[in-house]
């Protein structure tokens, strides 16, 4: 993600050599506000590492219904973000003020069965109503899930480092995969959905990754080691996931980016695939380790 987001070595060389002057200055400009607003975010308070997660929830599901093949001009998507975006921020409201969020959980799967309810009075085509069904449950398990879990950070006493240290070590396995997959990258593991992914690259981002997890350990000695460990490992894997899948999406659809929000960048999910996948993981890792 952090490469993507800078810009300079995203993607291959060739696609590098592509972009004249003004779209690199555009794309290394939008990535570091990016980054920016990211570790802002994060660091700067429980509610506004939780408005970050309202955000991404909101774009990344409109975008979705968009890559899902959903036509993007109707209302109801925006409605559809809008509640679900929401769901996460009273329930990480509710957390931050020690509150019991389990009524907005289950609100969650009740708005999912209210929708399709709709959809059934208002569409007679039993193909369009699956299609449009199948999207609105995949985009809550997809999307809305793993950023309620990334709230369970909020409860308690609010630490940004143990949200920090998923996002670097995506970022640093990113950069990792990147460098070992240009000078050893032979052997490529889905080429047919994301031809720069090689196992070689994959094992060396695990490398770096398992090197990262120690100097941060090193840096914070009062993390949890078995918080951090479990990362370590289970990034690199789960990372790789979430850029795959999101790639998948983007053929299925036949567009390069999932949105045209960033400049130079695409969309919301173009930059978080990784982390919709990391979220569950670090929150129960969270959960049982430092909890």
């Amino acid at each position: 993600m952090l490469l993507q987001c800078i810009s300079f070595i995203d993607g291959s060389s060739k696609n590098r050599k592509s972009l004249n002057k003004q779209e690199l200055l555009i794309r290394s400009l939008t990535g570091v506000c990016l980054v920016a607003l990211t570790l802002g975010a994060i660091i700067y308070s429980p509610y506004t590492f939780l408005a970050l997660l309202t955000i991404i929830g909101f774009i990344g599901t409109k975008e979705y219904f968009t890559l899902d093949l959903v036509a993007p001009r109707n209302s109801l998507i925006y409605f559809i973000a809008l509640l679900f975006s929401l769901i996460i921020l009273v329930a990480g409201i509710f957390l931050i003020r020690e509150q019991n969020p389990v009524v907005l959980i289950i609100l969650l799967p009740f708005l999912i069965s209210a929708i399709v309810l709709l959809q059934l009075l208002v569409i007679n085509s039993p193909e369009e109503i699956v299609r449009k069904g199948k999207t609105i449950y995949s985009a809550a398990s997809y999307i809305i899930l793993p950023l309620m879990c990334g709230t369970i950070f909020l409860m308690g006493s609010y630490s940004y480092r143990y949200v920090l240290i998923p996002v670097i070590l995506i970022w640093v396995n990113d950069v990792g995969a990147y460098m070992f997959g240009s000078a050893l990258g032979t052997k490529k593991i889905k080429p047919l959905i994301s031809p720069g992914k090689s196992l070689q690259g994959t094992l060396g981002g695990v490398f770096i990754t398992l090197l990262a997890a120690f100097i941060l350990w090193r840096l914070w000695p009062d993390i949890e080691v078995g918080y951090l460990t479990t990362l370590a490992f289970a990034i690199p894997i789960v990372s790789l996931s979430g850029d795959l899948w999101e790639s998948a999406l983007k053929r299925n659809a036949g567009v390069k980016d999932s949105g045209n929000i960033l400049p130079g960048h695409g969309g919301i999910l173009d930059r978080y695939d990784s982390l919709l996948f990391v979220l569950p993981f670090a929150a129960l890792a969270y959960f049982i380790f430092v909890l």
